[in-house]
């Protein structure tokens, strides 16, 4: 990916080949087999639209994921919820049976983990407090609430997105 961010159109077919089924099998989990692909296609596209974006030594599939999410919650609202989620339900295999979801889920899981760790270290214990993974700190909980948000701003912004405070 930090080849591609500096220019070098070599890099493309190897990264696209890498991130297209990691693209797709989130979509088909999230989704169902209807629209996956486009979905897949249209995250594939802002990933190397956006090249130039990506910052070099940061991991880059947290970066992936996070524009990979922002495709499928773009098709879900055009798609209309409710009409989408039944869809998604009857096509979704069951996931205790389905390694591939399996496999998914710890990528996913992992690429959270890599983006916590890029966080400075008061952001990185307030995430995880706040997803159950460390104690809370012995503060107050409007203090607690500010620490997250702060935290949260943050690791949409190493993840590539906006910040929203």
């Amino acid at each position: 990916m930090a080849r591609l961010a500096r220019g070098e159109r070599a890099a493309f077919d190897p990264l696209y080949r890498a991130l297209r089924p990691r693209a797709l099998r989130l979509a088909q989990a999230r989704l169902g087999a209807d629209g996956s692909v486009d979905v897949a296609q249209s995250a594939l596209l802002k990933v190397f639209a956006r090249a130039s974006e990506f910052t070099p030594g940061r991991p880059c599939l947290p970066w992936f994921y996070a524009i990979v999410a922002n495709e499928i919650r773009a098709a879900r609202r055009a798609w209309g919820r409710l009409v989408h989620e039944e869809r998604a339900l009857a096509a979704r295999p069951d996931e205790a049976d389905d390694a591939e979801l399996q496999l998914l889920a710890r990528e996913l899981e992992r690429s959270l983990e890599l983006a916590i760790d890029a966080l400075d270290e008061e952001a990185a214990r307030a995430i995880r407090a706040a997803l159950g993974r460390a104690p809370a700190p012995a503060v107050s909980a409007v203090t607690f609430r500010k620490r997250v948000s702060r935290a949260y701003a943050k690791l949409r912004l190493a993840l590539g997105g906006h910040d929203v405070s």
